[in-house]
């Protein structure tokens, strides 16, 4: 099977070494790679430079998209699948805005659309929910879905660094982008979140209506306060379906000691849901870096090559998303006066007002 590259950034390097090692074993051919110009010394005739070199190359059976982004991505995915080939992205953005759109093209054109690595890095989530969504009712999912962030807040905590100080950490170690916005602030999560509760749910949400509240106010006195009061602080993404009333939020949230979450650190991910008939299912890896997400890209490609490339997919209920206007259990309120309390029951807007808060679990 000859294939096209789409980006050799840090995904696109683990890409290409998997790729290589596995290239006999699955009589595979990296035929070209898209990315500038100036990636000609590294890739030689490999490279090209306009998308449609690739799409339109009849050779190429599937591409991997690992660009990043949204609009270009768009255009690669949508035009590889409509010209019948397989396409395999880690691209949490524009899978969460168009999953069913992709979804439908690749039935429509008898090729496979796998999204393995957008969610979780090198956990197999993706297809794990789908095969057990066909034999459970799954109503529930949580967990921290975030590296980067769960790496910043693991050592602020435990080595006593200082928000910026472990942000700098994180980006020297290949977990933080050069501009984390969307990690801090939580739309990461919301991209993520929002994959698996569509498939979950069957049915399409909206990113814009998940709602989301980042760490960036979080500092080692909040920490402090927080662990003396016995709960450790993460990152976490949950949704809940009742009905076709659905509540997604992407949040701070104050676990308690001992709970399976706390002992989740630096950029691992764990990740759970609630079937009908399994109850509780708990998965747990790397959820960023080069290799673990590439290596998900490549479980993606196996299946292909051997036939399993198929998801299924329906949108079949009508969901309705964070109706509620009040929050119930308890939130951890730091208030403008740097003075901290527990309450019940709150709105987002209180939220929004305070200098920081947490959910407590």
């Amino acid at each position: 099977m000859k294939l096209g590259l789409f980006g050799y950034g840090t995904i696109g390097r683990g890409v290409y070494t998997l790729v290589d090692n596995l290239k006999e074993k699955y009589n595979l051919e990296l035929k070209r790679v898209f990315d500038l110009p100036n990636k000609k010394e590294i890739l030689g005739d490999k490279l090209v430079t306009d998308i449609n070199d690739i799409i339109n190359d009849d050779e190429i059976e599937t591409v991997v998209e690992a660009l990043g982004g949204h609009d270009l991505p768009y255009q690669v995915i949508s035009g590889a699948l409509n010209k019948g080939k397989n396409v395999i992205t880690s691209n949490k953005e524009v899978v969460s805005a168009h999953l069913e759109e992709f979804l439908s093209t690749a039935h429509k054109n008898n090729c496979s659309f796998l999204f393995e690595a957008s969610v979780g890095g090198g956990i197999p989530i993706i297809r794990s929910l789908i095969d057990n969504s066909k034999i459970n009712e799954i109503n529930d999912i949580f967990g921290i879905l975030n590296g980067t962030t769960n790496y910043i807040l693991t050592k602020m905590s435990d080595e006593n660094l200082s928000f910026e100080d472990a942000l700098a950490l994180a980006k020297k170690n290949g977990f933080a982008e050069a501009n984390p916005t969307a990690d801090l602030e939580g739309l990461d999560g919301v991209r993520k979140i929002n994959i698996l509760s569509s498939l979950a749910f069957q049915g399409n949400i909206s990113n814009d209506d998940i709602y989301h509240y980042g760490i960036t106010g979080v500092n080692k006195a909040i920490l402090d306060d927080i662990k003396a009061r016995g709960y450790v602080l993460k990152f976490v993404a949950s949704s809940h379906r009742d009905g076709n009333d659905v509540t997604i939020r992407v949040e701070p949230t104050m676990v308690p000691q001992g709970h399976p979450l706390s002992a989740v650190k630096n950029e691992f991910n764990s990740i759970m849901f609630t079937g009908s008939t399994n109850d509780d299912l708990s998965f747990y890896g790397k959820g960023a870096g080069s290799i673990p997400t590439a290596s998900a890209i490549i479980a993606d490609l196996v299946a292909i090559v051997e036939g399993r490339g198929y998801i299924e997919y329906s949108n079949k209920n009508k969901l309705n998303v964070n109706t509620k206007k009040v929050n119930t259990g308890n939130y951890y309120i730091v208030h403008q006066t740097n003075d901290a309390e527990i309450v019940s029951d709150v709105s987002n807007e209180s939220l929004e007002a305070a200098k920081f808060y947490a959910r407590v679990l």
